[in-house]
């Protein structure tokens, strides 16, 4: 009796149907698409404006410049001004070509470098010697108006002093020379030591 009562409560107990929708994955792959094709309109609309925008704000410029750095030898020429004394008083000053250190600074400052390395091979050859003292290294150079401002360290202030009194004028001439190689139209050089004028 009891099972029978059971199967009447069974048969009794409403069934209920499955409804056909979209289930759970369906619905992410579609709102997937969807968003896909929200982006690529966005993207299309605001293309112009981004490629303006990039173009003016000189990214594209500066990597193309790093790039052509990146792609330049390490070295190149320069024309640097060495001393070839001819008797005990007196020198000439000779531009010698030589390779120079490719710094991606100016070429005054690849020009200033090479002549503070001292001469090459070639320039040794022909008897040229430099009256900048030794350990001197080149702290900063500006060029503004036709007027170079060349600073060097502390070691700079005892160059030619084993030359005698005018070893000093010889070295501020083989900078003068250099610089004007790269630029003629230089008008005035100004040497600092540390940061203070020199007065040769």
């Amino acid at each position: 009796m009891i099972e029978d009562l059971q199967d009447e409560f069974q048969e009794e107990k409403p069934r209920h149907k499955k409804t056909k929708g979209l289930g759970r994955g369906a619905f992410l792959a579609l709102a997937f698409v969807f968003w896909i094709l929200y982006a690529g309109v966005i993207g299309i609309i605001s293309a112009p404006k981004a490629i303006v925008a990039v173009r003016e704000s000189g990214v594209v410029d500066y990597i193309e410049g790093v790039l052509k750095q990146r792609s330049l030898p390490d070295t190149h020429k320069a024309s640097v001004c060495f001393a070839i004394p001819i008797s005990q008083t007196s020198v000439v000053y000779r531009l010698f070509s030589q390779d120079v250190p490719r710094t991606g600074a100016t070429l005054y400052h690849d020009a200033m470098e090479g002549l503070l390395a001292g001469p090459s091979q070639d320039a040794l050859s022909a008897g040229a010697v430099t009256f900048i003292a030794q350990g001197t290294t080149l702290r900063g150079l500006t060029v503004s108006e036709n007027v170079a401002f060349v600073d060097f360290s502390g070691e700079f202030a005892s160059s030619g002093s084993s030359w005698g009194p005018g070893g000093l004028e010889t070295a501020r001439m083989q900078i003068e020379s250099t610089l004007k190689a790269v630029d003629a139209s230089l008008e005035k050089i100004i040497i600092l030591v540390d940061g203070e004028v020199l007065d040769i």
